[in-house]
């Protein structure tokens, strides 16, 4: 089964921190630093088809967007993708089906990630 990614969107979440170990200015002697950082939620929908085509990925992308707002926006794919993804699902296969009736969608999934801007 061929899978194909489509991003979603993005939202900003309170900053990564770490704390980083770091020579001094006393020979052998470390002192803890706290780094910060920005960090990102990633949403994007995980289309697994066996005969998707090119001109299809374009409306692909189209749908997924629209089906986005049907979800309820990003803010609540991310706040809860469980609970948005069958609105989104629903929303995406009607759309979709409506442009390329012939193409088989066998499973569509949200899938998300917290990422550091290290």
């Amino acid at each position: 089964m061929a899978q194909h990614s489509i991003e979603l969107g993005w939202m900003n979440l309170p900053p990564c921190s770490k704390v980083e170990w770091v020579n001094s200015d006393i020979p052998g002697i470390k002192v803890p630093v706290l780094k910060t950082s920005e960090q990102r939620f990633y949403a994007w929908a995980v289309i697994d088809s066996q005969n998707m085509r090119d001109e299809a990925l374009q409306a692909a992308k189209e749908c997924a967007l629209a089906a986005v707002g049907v979800a309820g926006g990003i803010g609540a794919i991310t706040a809860n993708p469980g609970a948005a993804s069958g609105a989104f699902t629903t929303a995406f296969l009607a759309c979709f089906g409506a442009r390329f009736g012939d193409i088989v969608i066998s499973n569509v999934l949200i899938e998300t990630r917290a990422v550091c801007q290290w």
